[in-house]
């Protein structure tokens, strides 16, 4: 439901960061892949998800796009008008496979250039190098931050020694099945 996606949770950005920092926090980020997924349709965006603690990122909706998707809202219907999602053979015949494959390749491959460009033009060689620390933020009309500043690194096992940021060390007291540190 829209309520669903609109109002619980929490927006990628903000969750990569929070996931990244809780798992080095408790000494498990060496066993555990992100996998980033959510509006990754640009070159930056995915130079942004790594930064921000993605292992991997994975795109969908700017696949479906360039696929042919029009985003009619049909696609539970069985009647996609371009053809895309549905089993209807004669709505089928709008999905030209081999004009939408290479569509498809072609676009996927420009954005995985486009995220190499970017990460050569930070001066960093591979993507598992690129960290918060590169990725800046127009927070407002004055003021930039990197997502490091942002989203302050945490020292690996931190949270198990109740040593973390003051911020993140206090949700995860919160959330020891044994109550929190201060008695809360």
């Amino acid at each position: 439901p829209p309520e669903f996606s609109n109002s619980l949770g929490m927006p990628l950005v903000e969750a990569l960061a929070f996931v990244d920092r809780a798992l080095t926090g408790a000494a498990l980020r060496d066993r555990v892949k992100v996998i980033a997924s959510g509006k990754v349709v640009t070159g930056f965006s995915i130079v942004r998800n790594l930064a921000l603690g993605a292992d991997v990122c994975n795109s969908a909706r700017a696949m479906m796009f360039a696929l042919g998707c029009i985003q009619a809202l049909k696609c539970n219907t069985n009647k996609c008008p371009t053809g895309v999602a549905t089993q209807d053979p004669e709505l089928m015949q709008g999905l030209v496979v081999e004009d939408k494959a290479a569509r498809v390749a072609n676009f996927h491959r420009k954005t995985v250039e486009s995220a190499f460009e970017i990460i050569g033009a930070m001066g960093v060689e591979r993507p598992s190098d690129v960290e918060r620390k590169h990725v800046s933020v127009r927070i407002d009309g004055a003021r930039v931050m990197s997502y490091d500043e942002m989203f302050p690194s945490v020292e690996y096992g931190a949270l198990l020694h109740g040593a973390a940021h003051p911020s993140l060390q206090s949700l995860w007291d919160r959330s020891s099945p044994t109550g929190a540190r201060s008695g809360h």
